[in-house]
């Protein structure tokens, strides 16, 4: 009864509030084709931009993005570089940096597409993932996700582009997980959780349940999560699997772990009164609940109830899946699609990383039983110090 409780609790801090920023190595970018002319405004989190100079401000953040995006975005057509306008800041919401970018070209681009390359933010962070939209005329529009291997795309041509299909977003769920550490730390932490293969397969398929979910809920148009809270809830999520994984094998008691969750979740509680914190109170008082009464399971019956807990957290990793969509702004009666392609990605990217993850163990099972628990333990306590780091720092972004 208390899992399908903390099911239920997971799922009003995802549906709580209005979306906001995300604070994953992504950034987002929207061209539109007129002409011989190519204009596109690029959005990255202002905490993003802080990895571009150590001297960094926020009066700083939108000439230091501007500066950035001068070296490494560029437009040509048939091999000749297209003239450049200086990048213009935009206004932007609170935690985002947003500038206008403006090439001319020689010929029209109907009569002669164009290469984009956009290479912001990969050398400063090779996981980095870009997605970007591209209007063309007619109504028609294509999304492409770029990475470090891969981030040039052709923009215009005579023949009108066609939408998206749906390889295109299955390709953007699977890079998105695989390119995603704190979704890949969850997934072996869920493992580890589980203990067992086949409780494993059941907590897989309930984290696949609960994801679904939310990404139907999002299809629907009935859910647009806040995305820095579910930011701070994929930490949270990470650091609660591994530490009852290692609770469940160390025999640890039940209070420990009561004890370990209620300091976790005193600090966003702290932050927020002290007003420093990115989390809405609903969130932080909502994950003080949760942390009193996941306390309370001990971790023998977490391990047991590793399926339920699975689909109470897929909810929130399925509303960090869609907040990637939900910025491109695609068009409500192509979203289905997307989101289908872009779920069976996540599902190919999650059964790649448990086949990893079943390899691993089973060539382990060749090392002496001691070694065996000795490292499982250090991985369980590396992923919850990990868990912690990402869901204290997520929690107070404040740019």
């Amino acid at each position: 009864m208390i899992g399908w409780r903390l099911l239920g609790l997971l799922a009003a801090l995802v549906l709580a509030t209005p979306a906001a920023a995300h604070t994953r190595s992504q950034s987002y970018s929207r061209w539109t084709v007129q002409g011989a002319t190519l204009g596109g405004v690029f959005q990255v989190s202002a905490q993003r931009v802080t990895q571009l100079g150590e001297d960094a401000t926020f009066d700083t953040l939108d000439a230091l993005l501007a500066s950035h995006l001068a070296q490494t975005v560029s437009v040509s057509q048939d091999g000749v570089p297209c003239a450049a306008d200086a990048p213009r800041p935009l206004a932007a919401a609170r935690g985002d940096v947003r500038v206008e970018l403006v090439f001319d070209c020689a010929r029209s681009l109907a009569e002669s597409p164009a290469t984009v390359v956009a290479g912001a933010f990969f050398e400063a962070s090779p996981s980095h993932v870009h997605y970007a939209r591209v209007a063309h005329a007619g109504g028609q529009a294509q999304e492409i996700l770029a990475t470090v291997r891969s981030h040039e795309f052709a923009v215009g041509g005579s023949d009108p582009a066609a939408p998206t299909d749906l390889a295109a977003f299955f390709r953007l769920g699977l890079e998105h997980v695989l390119s995603g550490i704190d979704h890949l730390a969850f997934i072996v932490a869920l493992a580890l959780l589980a203990g067992g293969f086949g409780r494993a397969v059941w907590a897989a398929t309930g984290f696949t349940v609960g994801h679904s979910l939310t990404l139907g809920l999002v299809a629907a148009g009935w859910l647009r999560p806040d995305v820095a809270s579910v930011e701070a809830l994929i930490g949270f999520t990470v650091a609660f699997a591994a530490g009852e994984a290692f609770a469940s094998r160390d025999r640890a008691a039940s209070h420990v772990g009561w004890a370990t969750l209620a300091l976790v979740a005193a600090i966003p509680l702290m932050a927020r009164i002290a007003g420093v914190s990115a989390l809405p109170w609903i969130v932080v008082i909502g994950i003080c609940v949760f942390a009193l009464c996941a306390g309370r399971l001990g971790g023998t019956t977490s391990r047991r109830l590793a399926p339920v807990l699975a689909t109470a957290f897929g909810l929130a990793h399925g509303a960090g899946f869609a907040g990637a969509l939900l910025e491109l702004d695609i068009p409500r009666e192509r979203l289905l699609i997307a989101l289908l392609g872009f779920n069976l990605g996540v599902e190919a990217a999650q059964l790649l990383a448990l086949a990893v993850i079943a390899a691993v163990a089973i060539a382990c099972r060749r090392l002496p039983t001691p070694v065996q628990a000795r490292t499982m333990d250090y991985v369980s306590v590396a992923l919850f110090a990990l868990g912690v780091y990402w869901f204290v720092g997520r929690s107070f972004a404040t740019a």
